[in-house]
C-alpha cells in the first residue's frame, strides 16, 4: 500500500533538516512542477518563476527546522515561502510582467467554462464523434489567449484560487489548506473570479459566436 503524499512529505522534512540530500532531491522532484505553474501565473513571467523556485527551495534548505507538522502540511508551508517570495517580487517591481506565449500549455477550462481542452501546444483538438473545422481551432485558440490575459489581470486573492482549482485540478479543501484560509472563502473567491472571467470572455465568446452562425449561412 502506497505511503500516504503528508505522511512521505513530512518524512522527507525531517531527513532533510538533518542533512539528508536525497531527502531534498525527493521532496525537490515532488513538489517543484506544481510550484512552477504556481509561480508562472503569478508572477507573468516564466523567468520569474524560475527563480521564484529556486528562492522557495533554497529558503527551505535554509529554514527546515521551522516546519512545525502541528501547523500544516509540508506542501502548505513550501507554499507560503514562494508567497512571500512572490510578494517581494511583487514589491519590486511594482506591476506584473506580460504574459508571454509559453503560458498557456495545458489550460483547462472545466471550472471557468467550456472552451475546450488545449493539447500543450495550443491546438484545440476535435472531441471524440466531432469534426472540427481549422477555422473552429483558430477560434478556441484566440479564446484561450483571452483567458490567460484575463487571468492575468484578476488580484492575486482571486487568481490563486483560480490556478489551485481550475489549473492545478485541486479540491476546494487542499486550496484552503495551502492558501490558510476556510473552505467557504476558496468557495467565494472562486466563485466571484470565475464571473470575473466570464465577463471579460463575453465579448470574444459572443463575436466567435456570431462567426460561426456567419459561416453557418454562406453553407446555406
Amino acid at each position: 500500500m502506497a505511503e500516504p503524499v503528508e505522511t512521505r512529505d513530512v518524512e522527507l522534512l525531517r531527513r532533510l533538516a538533518a542533512g539528508d540530500e536525497d531527502a531534498f532531491l525527493e521532496f525537490y522532484r515532488r513538489h517543484q512542477g506544481g510550484l512552477y505553474r504556481y509561480a508562472v501565473y503569478m508572477s507573468g513571467s516564466p523567468q520569474s518563476a524560475a527563480d521564484i523556485v529556486q528562492d522557495t527551495f533554497l529558503t527551505l534548505i535554509r529554514h527546515t527546522a521551522k516546519y512545525d507538522v502541528e501547523r500544516g502540511t509540508p506542501a502548505a508551508f513550501l507554499f507560503g515561502i514562494a508567497r512571500n517570495h512572490l510578494r517581494k517580487l511583487h514589491e519590486k517591481e511594482g506591476r506584473y510582467v506580460p504574459l508571454t506565449e509559453e503560458l498557456g500549455k495545458g489550460l483547462p477550462a472545466g471550472g471557468i467554462s467550456d472552451l475546450g481542452h488545449s493539447n500543450g501546444n495550443g491546438h484545440f483538438p476535435a472531441m471524440p464523434g466531432q469534426a472540427e473545422t481549422i477555422l473552429e481551432g483558430l477560434e478556441r485558440a484566440q479564446i484561450a489567449e483571452l483567458l490567460r490575459e484575463a487571468i492575468r489581470t484578476l488580484p492575486d486573492h482571486y487568481r490563486e484560487p483560480v490556478m489551485l482549482c481550475d489549473i492545478e485540478g485541486k479540491s476546494y479543501s487542499e486550496a484552503a489548506t495551502l492558501l490558510e484560509c476556510p473552505v467557504g472563502t476558496v468557495r467565494s473567491r472562486l466563485s466571484r473570479a470565475r464571473s470575473i472571467l466570464l465577463d471579460k470572455l463575453r465579448p470574444a465568446r459572443i463575436g466567435a459566436g456570431r462567426t460561426g452562425r456567419i459561416r453557418e449561412e454562406r453553407n446555406e
